[in-house]
């Protein structure tokens, strides 16, 4: 079963499922999530908590043992496993071992990063999410995002104008932790309501924040503008010059051969699924497909080349500015520029 975390609090008023897989890379719906299962295993009993971060090569001793011997001092207990990115080499064993030794009296939590297209698919993920319920923590989406914002706001009771929900939404995109902090701090304000635009813009400070894969969903998106505002963000912020060229090098590759594939006649559907992008992004590859030729797309990828270049040179300022021709190239059908110093 899949669900979002939106979903979760109604979900669990039905009772818990054998085991729960939370995975993700914004903060605060992560914990806020974690926490209200944790909440309400405690509530049915669950009193004896188990803690694991798994390495590369983990051991196993302590972890089999929880979910074979019941503790002294608590009936029910729970498992709770953090995964990292890489993961530990028998994982796919252990795994299965674990969904066999499930019972009512433990409950399982797993937890960690995005998971790749790949770990979404295989038979590990496959079979625990078929016997409880993954989570998917996504930043919301640009169109949902003041809905979100709306209803924090009325979490701590506050009723804000449509255009201070806008001005909020631009000061924390991509922050969602920010957001509910400074919601708290308006609460605690006692500021006359509605609250308004000028009221927010004289009491709140702007902590938008962004990740590269944001940005490069921005640029399928054909939101070239905003893509440069967040691309001096990210400069700002230090992110790893190197591993943002690579990303989008690897994005333009993937949408050159669907291109090519999809202009021979083979329908999209299938090649996106055999890609195995996920089912979430399919549309911003539908959207960049549709507005990009083959040979722009070619021309992006040559400007990437000298990009990949300019950062193994360590020439710097000449690699950001590759990359912001290179995200002014996602325009429909634009002619391809190199911006200048």
């Amino acid at each position: 079963m899949r669900i979002y975390a939106e979903q979760l609090a109604d979900h669990l008023k039905a009772g818990l499922k054998p085991c729960y897989l939370v995975f993700g890379d914004e903060p605060l719906q992560k914990q806020e999530s974690l926490d209200a299962i944790r909440r309400i295993a405690a509530a049915s009993g669950f009193s004896e908590r188990h803690v694991f971060a798994l390495e590369d090569n983990p051991e196993w001793q302590e972890v089999e043992s929880c979910c074979h011997a019941l503790s002294l001092f608590a009936s029910r207990q729970i498992l709770e496993i953090e995964l990292g990115e890489k993961l530990p080499r028998d994982w796919p064993e252990k795994s299965q071992q674990l969904a066999a030794n499930l019972h009512p009296d433990l409950l399982l939590i797993l937890h960690g990063p995005r998971l790749s297209a790949a770990q979404s698919k295989a038979k590990w993920f496959d079979n625990l999410s078929r016997q409880g319920v993954y989570i998917p923590i996504n930043f919301p989406d640009s169109r949902f995002f003041p809905r979100w914002m709306q209803q924090r706001a009325q979490l701590h009771g506050l009723k804000v104008q449509p255009e201070g929900i806008q001005f909020l939404c631009h000061a924390f995109e991509g922050n969602l932790l920010g957001a509910a902090q400074e919601l708290e701090k308006l609460a605690l304000l006692k500021l006359p309501q509605p609250i308004g635009l000028l009221q927010l813009q004289e009491s709140v400070t702007r902590q938008n924040h962004f990740t590269p894969f944001q940005f490069i969903d921005t640029l399928l998106e054909g939101k070239v503008n905003r893509a440069q505002r967040m691309l001096l963000q990210l400069r700002g912020e230090g992110v790893e010059l190197g591993m943002l060229a690579w990303a989008l090098a690897r994005e333009l590759e993937q949408l050159l051969m669907l291109k090519l594939a999809s202009d021979g006649g083979q329908p999209l559907a299938p090649l996106l699924e055999k890609a195995r992008i996920w089912s979430s992004r399919q549309p911003l590859y539908q959207q960049a497909l549709q507005r990009l030729n083959s040979s722009q797309l070619q021309q992006l990828i040559a400007v990437t080349v000298l990009l990949d270049r300019a950062v193994r040179r360590f020439e710097t300022e000449e690699a950001w500015l590759l990359l912001q021709s290179v995200s002014l190239g996602f325009r429909h059908e634009a002619a391809l520029t190199l911006v200048q110093s």
